[in-house]
């Protein structure tokens, strides 16, 4: 029922390159530092510290972007509008919809023709079971 926005799905695809980018450059900057090695024969710990820690944060990364998403307690509440007949006191329950705010016309009554007016918008309570 959640659909998830293109705008959060951009982004995260934009976080999965990034992390995936890092993941390359920082075996590449290792790749790097072992070639310099067989040169000189100095080998750098600074430099093997900074790029295998890159390595293992990217790795890390890239293994919670695959994993579900941490629900952090957050629903986006059922909101319900009540809409009213003036004439007759039709009442009906129906799903918000955007645009929706009180004593906004609905159309005309099911029963008898009267006009239809929101009366209240309201968020139902879920309680949690212990």
């Amino acid at each position: 029922m959640s659909k998830e926005a293109p705008a959060a799905k951009r982004i995260s695809s934009l976080f999965m390159i990034l992390a995936f980018l890092m993941l390359v450059l920082s075996m590449a900057a290792l790749y790097q530092i072992f070639e310099a090695y067989n040169r000189t024969k100095t080998l750098d710990p600074a430099s093997i510290m900074l790029s295998a820690s890159a390595i293992v944060l990217s790795i890390y990364i890239l293994s919670m972007m695959r994993g579900k998403p941490i629900k952090l307690g957050f629903e986006t509440p059922e909101v319900s509008t009540v809409l009213q007949c003036t004439s007759c006191d039709y009442k009906n329950v129906r799903r918000f919809q955007r645009g929706d705010y009180i004593f906004k016309d609905a159309g005309p009554c099911p029963k008898c023709n009267g006009r239809m007016l929101i009366s209240s918008i309201y968020r139902e309570v879920i309680e949690k079971s212990k």
